[in-house]
């Protein structure tokens, strides 16, 4: 005969939002586990009636594995204004985007979770210049949907303590706190189990684990996008995502054996 087993948890995370304004509904987290036990051996539903040879070699196997999916990293772009686009539609291009690497060299795929065309202008939005007769460097001003600076032609924004001497409140230009949700994580392990019955209750245990079987990468978003040296702003290359999250960021494959007594 054969048995199966699964657990299963789930978790809240808190709302999305700009500011203090929620943006989406509650997140769920979920992970679950599931094992295996396959129906061949002495007593089960194939070769029951084996001899103890074909026993030690086809029976005493157990399949368990592991499934975590949660959802992603929340991300605080920061005190910007959305041009061109609101908080809907951002949480709806806010993904993972993959393009080649056009240099030829490891890695073959560079990873973005903005539009190039939102990145392009957001990067133009940035770079601005006071003796420029359009305000904007080099590359003009920006166009279409992007990022723009909390201060603007038609909003100049003051700290709400610029008196006080830590200086540290908000305007009302941006958005003060721009936050959503990264990409989902998703994690597979597996692992295969032998039991191996060797003189009266000795036994010999030989497990084979696979974690991230699936060799799934699990971003980490960047975020900040303010004209400073932390955060993106003008820099193109600060859009890339560089990062990768989880205990097992690749495949990892182990052997393990045990002898009991």
């Amino acid at each position: 005969m054969s048995a199966l087993a699964a657990e299963q948890e789930s978790e809240h995370l808190v709302l999305v939002g700009i500011g203090d304004q929620p943006l989406g509904a509650i997140e769920m987290r979920e992970r679950s586990a599931l094992e295996r036990i396959w129906p061949v051996g002495k007593g089960r539903r194939f070769l029951g009636n084996a001899n103890g040879v074909v026993d030690r070699i086809l029976g005493g196997w157990q399949l368990h594995g592991s499934i975590r999916m949660q959802t992603g990293q929340q991300v605080d772009l920061g005190n910007v204004r959305m041009v061109g686009f609101d908080a809907k539609e951002l949480k709806s291009m806010f993904k993972v985007r993959t393009v080649d690497n056009a240099s030829g060299t490891l890695p073959r795929k560079r990873v973005f979770m903005l539009p190039q065309a939102v990145i392009d202008e957001t990067v133009k939005a940035f770079s601005v210049s006071a003796t420029s007769p359009t305000g904007y460097g080099a590359q003009g001003p920006p166009s279409g949907k992007y990022f723009a600076p909390a201060n603007g032609p038609d909003c100049i924004e003051v700290s709400a303590d610029d008196l006080a001497a830590t200086n540290d409140g908000s305007g009302a230009c941006g958005t003060r706190s721009l936050v959503v949700a990264g990409p989902m994580f998703r994690n597979v392990d597996l692992s295969l189990t032998k039991m191996i019955p060797v003189v009266g209750r000795t036994r010999l245990e030989f497990r084979v684990e696979a974690l991230n079987v699936f060799n799934r990468p699990n971003f980490v978003p960047v975020g900040g996008i303010v004209n400073n040296a932390s955060g993106l702003g003008s820099n193109p290359n600060s859009y890339e995502v560089t990062g990768l999250t989880g205990a097992n960021t690749s495949r990892t494959v182990q052997l393990v054996s045990r002898f009991s007594w």
